[in-house]
Formats: structure tokens, sequence, C-alpha cells
């Protein structure tokens, strides 16, 4: 897959662009982190008289975010790079460019797909898939940027007031938006991975492939294509990708079915057989 070696799009860049906000955000979160330790420590001693106090808690707080702030910039370094390491192992830009040069060649051969012998309408989806793929890939490289400079800039204030028990949760959204927001490109790469693979397969084996299925399949991808954020949340928070993977297909079902009964409704017999049913004729007995 592409790289990303411009300005704004490459995340590891993030630290030394946003140097200054970083270095008043992280001022903040250790005054913050001060007043909110003795605010912790003073809700633990009216605890403790009814017997609720939970210091161990405290400390292992205390802990964590005093480590998160030292090692801040290392942290947010290690989680987003650790996710460019794996989508690229997932997919590199070598095997992606061997992939589309190896499917456009083959259409270029006009070697056939499958059974039903749509070649043109399977030819045609396959260039948009891509096309949407290569689209995406470089919108998602914006937002993914934008949203990893505002979580670095924003961490350390989030980070600082999790000493508190009452803002703890902080730190857990912070962390989680990190993992989300840095995995795009690792489910991005997934998505790909299979998609590429199952287009060889149809064209290098088309007696053991299907071409609705290959048809039905990269509408689908595409949709999945535009749920890759919904779908690295999902998988940061514990969600069910099931109630996702079915909202997919229930979309792409409504397209393709919206889309099959538009042009039935559009042609000249279908309008014909309906003008001929409702003209001149014998009238349809009513009801008495």
């Amino acid at each position: 897959m592409p790289t990303d070696q411009f300005l704004f799009t490459n995340v590891l860049q993030i630290p030394d662009l946003f140097a200054a906000p970083y270095e008043t955000t992280a001022r903040i979160a250790f005054i913050l982190f001060s007043i909110m330790f003795i605010a912790s420590v003073l809700h633990e001693n009216m605890e403790a008289l009814r017997g609720k106090s939970d210091y161990i808690g405290l400390f292992m707080r205390a802990i964590l975010v005093i480590c998160l702030l030292l090692i801040y910039e290392r942290f947010f370094v290690w989680v987003v790079y650790g996710m460019d390491l794996l989508a690229k192992a997932i997919l590199s830009q070598e095997e992606f460019k061997q992939v589309i040069q190896a499917v456009f060649h083959e259409i270029g051969q006009k070697k056939d797909f499958g059974v039903l012998k749509f070649f043109s309408v399977i030819t045609v989806l396959n260039f948009v898939t891509y096309a949407v793929a290569l689209a995406l890939l470089g919108v998602l490289s914006w937002l993914r940027f934008m949203f990893l400079a505002l979580l670095y800039v924003l961490g350390p204030v989030l980070i600082g007031t999790g000493v508190y028990k009452a803002t703890s949760q902080g730190i857990a959204f912070w962390l989680k938006s990190l993992v989300s927001v840095a995995s795009w490109t690792v489910v991005l790469s997934i998505l790909m991975k299979v998609i590429s693979t199952m287009n060889i397969t149809s064209i290098y084996l088309p007696k053991e492939t299907n071409s609705a299925a290959i048809f039905a399949a990269n509408i689908l991808f595409i949709l999945l294509f535009i749920s890759v954020p919904l779908i690295a949340h999902q998988i940061t928070n514990r969600g069910s990708l099931s109630g996702l993977g079915s909202a997919v297909i229930g979309i792409g079902t409504a397209f393709v079915t919206r889309t099959i009964i538009t042009n039935v409704t559009r042609r000249p017999d279908a309008r014909h057989g309906n003008s001929s049913m409702t003209g001149g004729g014998a009238a349809t007995p009513g009801y008495k």
C-alpha cells in the first residue's frame, strides 16, 4: 500500500509538528495531576471513615499516570508505528502493486471471470473496488493524521486527570481512541488482502469461482471500505462485528435490489405492459 511520506499525512511527524502545543498541555497535565492527586487522597480519607477506602487503587492509578506522562511521546510513537508496521506486514506496497498489475494485465488479456459470462460488469466493478480503496486510503490518511494529532495534544490532559477515580475514564478513552484510530490502516490492509486474493483467484482459477459471488463480494467490500473507522471502533471497544456485518449485508442487498427494480421499471416493455393493463379492455369487476 502507498506509504505516507508527505507532510500532514505521515503520523510519525506529529510529535515534531505539534511540539509547542504538547509542551503546554503537558504542563497543564502535571498541574491537574497534582490537584487531582490531593483531591483523591482527601476523598479516600473520607471513604476510610466509612470503611470503603481504596488506597491501592489510588496508588495504581498514580503510578500509571506518572509513567504515561513520562514516556508519553515514546508510547504514542510505539502505538502508531506498531500499527503501521502491522498494516505493511499484512499487505505491503510491493504486493499491492503486483496485485493491481496482475488484475489489470489479465483484464487486458480478456480472460473470463466465471460461469455467468458478464465479463464487462466484473471488470468495471473490479476497477471501481480498487479505485474506491485507493481514494479512501487517501481520505483515511488525512483523517487519521488529524485525529491522532488531536489525541496527541489533548492526551496529557486526559491522562493527568485520570488519577482521580471519578475522572479515571479519561485514560481509558484516550487509549481506546488512540488504538482505534491508529488501527484504521490495519483494517484497510486486511480488507484489501482478502479482496485482492479473491480477485486474483477468480482470474487464474475461473472454473473454481463463481462470478455472482465475486460480484456480490466486491459490492460488500466497497461498503466495508467505507466502514473502516466503524470496524476499528467495534474491535477496540469490545463490540460485536456480527451486528456490523448484518448492517453491511443489509445495505448492500437493499442497494442491489433497488438498482434492479429501478432498471426493470424503466424498461419500455414494462411500461407498455403496465399501460395495456390499465388501458381499454374488460373492466375489473368491483365488489358490490
